[in-house]
């Protein structure tokens, strides 16, 4: 099978993310038109206190006009690795560094029409030391007991791709932790 990028062009450029129009030519032939998002790459962390308790974030996303409960979790800046970006993340949005930070996994967020690609980390170890959160970021601390989250999970409590997916990538780690 081939496919081919025939043509592409910059349909909106904003201060997040940009969309392009992009037609690509098919294995029967045929060409068909896409909307791509292109968006930074990103990063979600796992906080797992010394207590068994995960470190969530609440807050308002306007995609699902909720406020949703999260893992940590931020775009890497230019220059950044996701390790580094990982360290600032948790930082700014819990508080609390991390004296062990496990790379879990990788994966395309939704590789349907988006560019992005979510880097996943284990955090452990965690101690206070703050940083100050993005000026529009209105970020509540939620702990929630490990096992809890894993019954929370299992009854569609958590709806947010990049929590569950790292989850999953964390999966043999939390049993190790227990």
């Amino acid at each position: 099978m081939t496919y081919e990028i025939l043509s592409k062009e910059t349909m909106y450029n904003g201060p997040i993310f940009s969309v392009d129009r992009v037609e690509i030519s098919l294995p029967d032939s045929r060409a068909r038109k896409y909307d791509m998002i292109h968006i930074q790459d990103a990063v979600t962390i796992l906080p797992l206190d010394q207590n068994g308790n995960v470190l969530f974030v609440k807050q308002y996303r306007v995609g699902s006009n909720s406020i949703l409960l999260e893992l940590p979790a931020g775009k890497i800046e230019i220059g950044e690795s996701a390790q580094f970006t990982a360290e600032r993340e948790i930082r700014e949005e819990t508080g609390f560094a991390a004296n062990k930070m496990q790379p879990l996994g990788k994966f395309f967020v939704s590789p349907g029409y988006s560019t992005e690609y979510m880097y996943t980390f284990l955090a452990t170890g965690l101690f206070s030391s703050p940083l100050n959160p993005d000026a529009d970021e209105f970020l509540n601390l939620v702990k929630i007991p490990l096992q809890e989250t894993l019954n929370m999970i299992r009854n569609g409590q958590i709806e947010d791709c990049k929590t569950l997916s790292a989850f999953m990538q964390a999966l043999p780690y939390l049993k190790s932790e227990k």
